[in-house]
């Protein structure tokens, strides 16, 4: 059964049930079937889980993968829309306290639909892409400029609301999830 993460990690959230096709799409070399505690713990390692599905959404689950700081050939961003226009709906979801990076990402058929992204270390809004959605103004997620009296800024607890608006929320969700195994492997 799903085991919880979130906290820093990335992962892309695929809205489809079928895990192998979304492997298929990576290319994921060196393939080993795993279940949720040993691919958690490998994503946190390096490599790449494709998780089983949990309520009609597979993730795919890297703590280490290009962040939206890397040149953008190597970010997330060609992958989400590979995803979301293989399938239909990806999302992109990060954390990491020590830089304070925060990001979702929702793309529909291969074209980001909302994304928003900050970097805190260098007080640096990376992406902010589309009108803010209905969730992030139902959980008053708007953030201001480091130049405002009052800075307000992201933190992961957002980012896990946002996910679990948009798809998963992987620090709690494990209801709806199948008993089956997932795939590991590297990109």
């Amino acid at each position: 059964m799903p085991v919880p993460f979130g906290c820093k990690c990335q992962w892309y959230a695929v809205k489809t049930t079928d895990t192998r096709a979304v492997a298929d799409l990576l290319k994921l070399a060196d393939r080993q079937r795993a279940n949720w505690r040993t691919g958690i713990d490998g994503a946190y390692r390096g490599y790449y889980f494709v998780a089983p599905p949990v309520r009609g959404w597979t993730l795919v689950v890297n703590a280490s993968m290009p962040d939206l700081s890397a040149p953008e050939a190597a970010g997330p961003l060609p992958t989400l829309a590979g995803l979301s226009l293989a399938f239909g709906e990806a999302c992109y979801f990060a954390t990491h306290r020590v830089v304070d990076y925060q990001a979702w990402i929702r793309s529909s058929n291969g074209e980001i639909v909302r994304g928003y992204a900050y970097l805190g270390e260098r007080g640096e809004t990376l992406l902010d892409q589309g009108e803010l959605s209905r969730e992030e103004r139902e959980a008053n997620l708007a953030f201001t400029g480091m130049d405002a009296e009052e800075p307000v800024s992201p933190n992961e607890a957002d980012v896990l609301r946002m996910a679990g608006l948009w798809s998963v929320d992987p620090s709690v969700d494990s209801n709806g999830g199948e008993a089956r195994a997932g795939v590991v492997g590297i990109r």
